[in-house]
């Protein structure tokens, strides 16, 4: 968290810089027209660009936290399916594949959590972790001797949980190395930033106009930052945290074990 916190006063403050270089581009360039014309033409204009800079921030932002959200959301999931499925076999009805399937769940989530942990392994290792799925998943679905009512229930149960789990699976993989937000958002953000800056040079230069115009720059460079960050769950130091499945493997082990 305080790392998170250093990065995003730092982008405000970096804000802030590129901003004031641009406003005192725009002063100097509005000092070659007459004071009430600049102004006029500079207001109609900063207010109309705002208005779109602000509209389109502020969907874009929700759209990345949205997409933050559910990630971790999708995570949570993915720690329920794999505990769910691990519990059915450890204490459901007598199935021939039960300590197999234990044991390749266990590997499963040591797998995830380490790619959530350092995931500029994730590519690396996505063929073993799809592999080490549909092995799970072939184990659950494999006909038993055992035709009783239980084991039937037990097999339809890990074969529900196993759709589930490859879904996410496949989720997970097109989030890893896509972003949410693209790039022609970045370009409209950078032009839009920068001319609003230039048109603040027609300002004057006093305190309570240039308290207006830092807290702008400095808000601007942290959404920015923010938006990247959310865009991207599972990079950057605002990735989602890894306890949820962590804290499963530990449980799982100490059943392995018992």
């Amino acid at each position: 968290m305080a790392t998170i916190a250093f990065y995003v006063l730092l982008a405000g403050a970096a804000g802030i810089v590129f901003g004031m270089i641009l406003q005192m581009l725009g002063s100097l360039f509005f000092t070659h027209f007459k004071n009430h014309d600049s102004k006029e033409l500079a207001g109609l204009a900063g207010l109309r660009l705002s208005a779109v800079f602000a509209i389109a921030v502020g969907l874009i932002f929700s759209s990345s936290h949205t997409h933050y959200v559910e990630a971790k959301t999708d995570l949570l999931n993915e720690a329920r399916l794999i505990g769910t499925m691990y519990v059915l076999s450890s204490d459901g009805p007598e199935f021939s594949n039960s300590r197999e399937i234990r044991s390749k769940l266990s590997d499963y989530a040591q797998i995830l959590t380490e790619n959530l942990d350092e995931p500029q392994t994730a590519d690396q290792a996505a063929e073993k972790t799809n592999k080490l799925l549909l092995e799970i998943c072939k184990l659950a679905a494999t006909d038993d001797l055992n035709k009783s009512a239980g084991t039937i229930w037990l097999r339809s149960e890990l074969e529900k949980n196993c759709s589930q789990l490859i879904e996410l699976r496949g989720k997970k993989r097109t989030w890893m190395s896509t972003s949410n937000v693209e790039i022609p958002f970045w370009i409209f953000f950078i032009i839009s930033f920068g001319f609003l800056a230039f048109l603040f040079g027609v300002f004057e230069r006093n305190p309570l106009n240039r308290l207006f115009v830092a807290l702008f720059y400095f808000g601007t460079g942290a959404t920015a930052i923010l938006i990247f960050w959310m865009a991207d769950p599972y990079h950057g130091p605002s990735r989602i945290d890894s306890a949820p499945l962590k804290e499963l493997v530990t449980k799982m082990q100490l059943v392995g074990h018992s």
